[in-house]
Formats: structure tokens, sequence, C-alpha cells
């Protein structure tokens, strides 16, 4: 019997040894297929978060109105068109190249806009390569309300490593508060 449970627990440490490859050294990167989303409520952006800019957009809601959640959003309006942005070039993101970015988030429009909009750019030092931009006008059935959004955007041309993406809102000169931005891609 002792041998048996002594064959039993030579076996079982080899089994749990077996499964053992090389590691990959720490200075290769790796493409990773799992699932990348970068998500901001806006509650540090004040800090100067890193891959995100311009701040001056950050903002608390009028008395009276509450943010999505948290304390500050960020506000396009007649001074600043452009809201709080993110930009990252992709190899920064990830190895493996996109073929969609998914833009999510919360949209409080008080006035009629319909050239409100969520913009994806992506450029090769600041020349376009791609440039969409997903209109709000139908996700925002009524004035005064947080409303949630779901922009998809496709990537239809070739691009590189070394390209930068920029995400952002525009207001087209018209006030229009965001919140809770989450940025995913699809490989």
């Amino acid at each position: 019997m002792k041998n048996y449970l002594a064959l039993f627990l030579s076996g079982l440490l080899l089994y749990g040894c077996s499964g053992n490859s090389p590691k990959t050294p720490a200075d290769v990167a790796v493409a990773d297929d799992s699932p990348v989303a970068i998500v901001n409520d806006l509650e540090n952006a004040l800090a100067g978060v890193p891959s995100w800019s311009n701040e001056k957009t950050i903002v608390e809601m009028p008395e009276g109105i509450a943010a999505h959640s948290g304390k500050y959003v960020s506000r396009v309006d007649a001074e600043n068109q452009y809201s709080y942005a993110f930009k990252e070039i992709f190899a920064n993101i990830n190895q493996k190249l996109p073929v969609a970015v998914i833009v999510e988030g919360y949209v409080y429009s008080p006035e009629v806009n319909p050239l409100l909009g969520i913009v994806m750019d992506i450029n090769d030092n600041n020349n376009k390569v791609i440039w969409k931009s997903y209109a709000l006008s139908e996700v925002i059935s009524s004035l005064n309300e947080w409303k949630p959004f779901a922009a998809r955007f496709t990537i239809d041309a070739p691009i590189k490593p070394e390209y930068q993406l920029k995400i952002f809102a525009s207001g087209a000169k018209k006030t229009a508060y965001f919140d809770d931005f989450k940025i995913s891609f699809e490989y």
C-alpha cells in the first residue's frame, strides 16, 4: 500500500510540473487577444491622466443638475468645441491592431444640436488616415437628460502600430456634457 501511495504522489508531482513551458522574455511584446477597455469617469481628469488631454473642458455640472456619476463632466460649448480627449498610439494599447473601436458613454444636451457627435481620428504624425463621426442626434430623444450612447467605428483602411488614435466629442459651438467614457477594441 505504501508503494502505491508513493507511486501516486510521484505521479501527481510529475503531472503538476509537466505543463510548464518556457516563459516569454519580459522585453518581448506579445499580441494579446484579451479585451482591452479604457474607462474614464472624469473624476481624476484634472490630475492629468496619461493618454487624455483637454482638461480645460472638465467642469462640474450647473447647480441643480447632477453629473451622470461623480462630480465632474466634460463640457463642450462655443469656447471649447472639443471635449476631453483620448490620444494614444496603437502600439501602447495592444501589439495587435484593432478592426473596430467602440466608444460608449453618456451625453446630456440642454439644446437641440444636429451636429453633436463623437469623433474617431486616426492619424500618422497629424496626417489623416481615418476620420469618422458618430451623430448623437438620434440618441438624444429628449433634452436635459443623461442619455447613453455607443458608437462603433470600423477601421476600414490599413493602419500601423505607430499611428495615433484620438477619440473626442464635438459640439459645433453648442453646449453639451459628457461623462463616463469607455473605449474598447475589437481584434
